[in-house]
């Protein structure tokens, strides 16, 4: 294997991903970049093309504003043409040889020498990540279900307690994404994947909670998967990002994160169906499921409201159709 130039924190969405970037961004060798969805909106879109170079500008302009000014800016890419245009050689390329000359100008600029991605949903495109990028290694997040679940629940509270960037219709999109099966079913995906991977030895999967709980250890035990040199430095990450909580500048590895679920801001109902279609891997992660002698009652509201809320989520998950596609192949 080539020398490591690739990280892909990868995982159920909720699970920890950002969390440990920023702990990565904290070592001196690496340069970790924004959730660029750049696999699940422009490889979809693009990766059976051979694209002529005023539409690899374009391409390559989206990637520098993504991470210059985040995924949801409304600004247009007009602003990072000339920098793409001086970049980029005048050819014909494929999409995943512009996002390799976008990763290594950004690492050039830094000054780094490792890239570090954590947007969870690239999880599905492992073989063609595997393929594309060999000098890779990837740490797969995983996280109790039903934590996933509450964070899920409250995303859409996230632009109200700090990430102010966050456009209102994601608040909103985020709403209407929520139901405790549609949550379940898309935790079974990801961990089905993670259990198909678990023997690679380019794979290390991590629970979100014995890195919580053992911060310093498994940050250690993580640094020589990687062959990095540990930092006690890469532990001093903002408290920012829950879904529960309002963002804090203070440095802390939040330990009240783990078992969030059990104070109370899940319903049984929820806790019920989050076990239910999620038992068999739970037992595989050794989540221990809470006992219930009869099914909760508003067990039935969910049931009974699942087909409108999948009609909702399909609403203003319109524009992003090419990733449900993908998630349905995997579900296949």
């Amino acid at each position: 294997m080539e020398a490591l130039k690739y990280i892909f924190i990868i995982g159920s969405s909720r699970s920890g991903t950002t969390m440990m970037s920023r702990v990565f961004a904290n070592n001196s060798l690496v340069y970790t970049f924004n959730e660029l969805h750049f696999f699940s909106q422009i490889f979809t879109k693009y990766k059976k093309l051979k694209l002529e170079h005023s539409v690899a500008i374009n391409i390559l302009a989206e990637l520098f504003k993504r991470q210059k000014d985040g995924l949801f800016s409304k600004k247009d890419i007009s602003g990072f043409f000339n920098l793409s245009k001086k970049v980029l050689p005048k050819k014909n390329y494929n999409v995943l040889e512009i996002f390799k000359v976008f990763v290594d100008f950004e690492l050039k600029e830094k000054q780094k020498k490792i890239a570090c991605f954590h947007t969870p949903n690239n999880i599905y495109y492992l073989e063609n990540i595997i393929s594309e990028f060999p000098n890779s290694k990837f740490i797969n997040m995983v996280r109790d279900n039903r934590d996933v679940l509450l964070s899920q629940k409250n995303k859409w509270k996230r632009k109200f307690l700090g990430a102010n960037k966050i456009p209102l219709i994601e608040s909103l999109r985020s709403f209407a994404n929520y139901h405790p099966i549609t949550t379940s079913v898309v935790w079974n995906s990801s961990l089905k994947i993670t259990m198909k991977y678990e023997d690679r030895s380019e794979f290390f999967i991590l629970k979100f909670e014995d890195f919580i709980i053992s911060p310093e250890a498994k940050c250690i035990q993580l640094c020589k998967f990687l062959n990095l040199e540990y930092q006690p430095k890469m532990l001093s990450i903002a408290n920012i990002g829950s879904s529960n909580t309002s963002d804090s500048k203070e440095k802390t590895i939040d330990v009240s994160k783990v078992k969030k679920w059990e104070e109370g801001d899940l319903s049984d109902s929820e806790i019920y169906l989050a076990q239910f279609f999620s038992k068999p891997i739970m037992n595989n992660f050794k989540y221990k499921p809470k006992v219930f002698v009869f099914p909760p009652i508003f067990v039935l509201y969910y049931f009974i409201s699942f087909p409108i809320k999948i009609f909702l989520a399909f609403i203003f998950n319109f524009s992003r159709i090419s990733s449900v596609k993908n998630f349905l192949n995997f579900k296949k």
